[in-house]
């Protein structure tokens, strides 16, 4: 082939791939309006009639929850375990063979407790002072000055548990310093690294009522009272947009408040990308819960008061975010394999002979 030929041929070449679009990563402000026009999507150019109502930004637990009293925590309930102690001052003696220790005893399910020489008494409903003065006037008809000493031991019937992003998880006892949710989380420590983003669950007799930690420190009505049984669960909200397209990175952004608009992520994302970004084509596709297409929110970026509604725009879990290229980055990439080619013909000329 001569050298003529050889350039004839090359330059064919070069024509068709002239001819011949690139290949894009993502749809193009055309594609995504053919698509609207299809009725594939919703597309919504966003203005301040049609920007979404921002999410409630403020949690709360259920109203039985808030209206609940503060447990009374020295009546004591089935379960409970109790170190009872008997002290004779005289003869006779009941109880000189363990020195009056008897150890530990529990409140069984009928809320009664049972002690040698004593009998059943009534416990649950009932303070520790309480139990210890009927046990001592029960005693003193059997012998001669006793002195009776009830210590709580483990008060089974207060327990609440706390599992989650703690330090200090486990099991703990509605006492006194420690009958509120607020005060209960002073002592398992929290993570604290981002409040707005963490979630405090409380389930209650089948119920459940979740708050943002934050939320909690701001609003003292939401303080509410511990009752037995109570499981709070400490959890990290995790939640993220993808971006895609001509972003300074691409991938998955997260969203670090509940208040985070498309300009937060935007910045996450180091902006658009000055060299092949359509600044007119900003997507946020996001699929409504029960809609049979997803809508798409076209952002105008050229426009300050489109930019200003951007950081108006709250984003959710699961959008993303579309960049679409610039026609001239299209061109670009043609010209560029166009300016390769050429350097192929030129040096395909110059070593044939």
């Amino acid at each position: 082939m001569t050298k003529s030929q050889l350039a004839t041929t090359l330059l064919v070449a070069l024509a068709t791939v002239a001819g011949c679009s690139m290949p894009r990563p993502v749809a193009s402000l055309g594609e995504v309006r053919q698509a609207s026009a299809d009725g594939r999507i919703q597309l919504v150019p966003v203005t301040a009639a049609s920007l979404p109502a921002a999410p409630s930004a403020v949690s709360t637990f259920p109203a039985e929850y808030m209206a609940a009293q503060p447990v009374d925590y020295e009546l004591l309930g089935a379960g409970d375990v109790l170190k009872v102690r008997v002290w004779e001052s005289g003869t006779p003696t009941l109880f000189v063979s363990n020195g009056g220790d008897l150890g530990d005893v529990v409140v069984d399910e009928s809320g009664r407790l049972y002690l040698p020489h004593v009998g059943s008494i009534q416990a649950a409903g009932r303070t520790i002072a309480q139990v210890r003065a009927e046990v001592g006037a029960r005693l003193r008809t059997m012998v001669r000055g006793p002195q009776v000493d009830i210590r709580p031991g483990e008060l089974r019937s207060k327990l609440v548990s706390v599992q989650g992003n703690a330090a200090k998880g486990g099991t703990y006892t509605i006492e006194r310093g420690r009958t509120r949710l607020g005060e209960l989380l002073g002592e398992v420590a929290p993570d604290l690294k981002n409040p707005e983003m963490l979630e405090v669950t409380l389930r209650r007799d089948g119920r459940t009522g979740t708050v943002r930690l934050a939320d909690l420190h701001r609003n003292p009505a939401l303080d509410i009272a511990l009752r037995p049984g109570d499981a709070i669960v400490l959890n990290e909200v995790i939640e993220h947009v993808t971006v895609l397209g001509a972003a300074g990175i691409q991938g998955q952004v997260r969203i670090a408040e509940r208040e985070y608009s498309v300009t937060d992520i935007l910045g996450q994302a180091r902006g658009l990308s000055p060299d092949t970004a359509d600044p007119r084509a900003v997507f946020l596709i996001r699929s409504e819960p029960g809609a049979a297409t997803p809508t798409v929110y076209q952002f105008e970026m050229r426009r300050p008061e489109t930019v200003a509604l951007a950081g108006r725009f709250i984003v959710r879990d699961k959008d993303a975010l579309l960049i679409s290229n610039a026609s001239f980055a299209q061109t670009r990439q043609i010209l560029s394999a166009v300016s390769q080619s050429l350097g192929t013909v030129r040096s395909a000329v110059t070593v044939t002979p």
